[in-house]
């Protein structure tokens, strides 16, 4: 299964898969571009003076945001992404790049730097190799698991995800984690998550 089709089956099956509350405001100005917009969760995290316009790939997700959140949508892939070279201030890659392969997401990482404008910054977020469900599914890479849905899931080291941004300067980098009660036991969710600048 392509992973468009995963993402508009999972996307005209529940509107809304991602629920829940914003757990820090993000320190992005102007013009947000945010990736893999999804059903427009991520949008609650940006300042309120924030201009958001949020990009996905998949037409599903794109009708789930447009009635979640009154923001402009663009249908495009974030390896190839419909804008031209320097020319957004902001973006917010939050859980998008760990749903790519490794030359996705190097095709990716080029794209984001060749869109972001001088002195523009860019934010990262991405599910950490500690996380609860690495491990989960068939291993299409290293760690990188396909789901029974047919979505790939890939859980990064520390330092990965500024690797892949050599052009970028690295301003923060900071984790969060948290311990969950999971059918009766502890278990882990951890977020890696990056602040970088052009």
């Amino acid at each position: 299964m392509s992973g468009r089709v995963a993402w508009d089956r999972l996307y005209a099956q529940d509107g809304r898969p991602w629920k829940g509350g914003t757990d820090e405001r993000l320190p992005l100005k102007g013009t947000v571009l945010e990736l893999g917009v999804g059903n427009g969760k991520g949008i609650d995290s940006l300042p309120s003076e924030a201009h958001a316009i949020g990009l996905d790939f998949s037409r599903q997700a794109l009708l789930s945001c447009r009635r979640w959140q009154n923001v402009r949508l663009v249908q495009g892939d974030v390896t190839a992404l419909p804008f031209r070279e320097g020319s957004v201030p902001s973006i917010s890659a939050s859980h998008i790049l760990g749903h790519l392969t490794l030359n996705g997401r190097r095709q990716a990482a080029r794209e984001i730097h060749r869109v972001l404008m001088e002195g523009g910054s860019l934010y990262v977020n991405v599910f950490g190799e500690q996380d609860m469900r690495c491990g989960k599914g068939l291993e299409m890479e290293e760690r990188s698991y396909e789901r029974g849905n047919g979505i790939i899931c890939h859980y990064f080291k520390e330092g990965e995800v500024t690797s892949l941004f050599p052009g970028l300067t690295v301003e923060r980098e900071w984790e969060r984690r948290l311990t969950k009660r999971f059918h009766g036991r502890d278990v882990v969710r951890q977020e890696l998550r990056a602040l970088l600048r052009k």
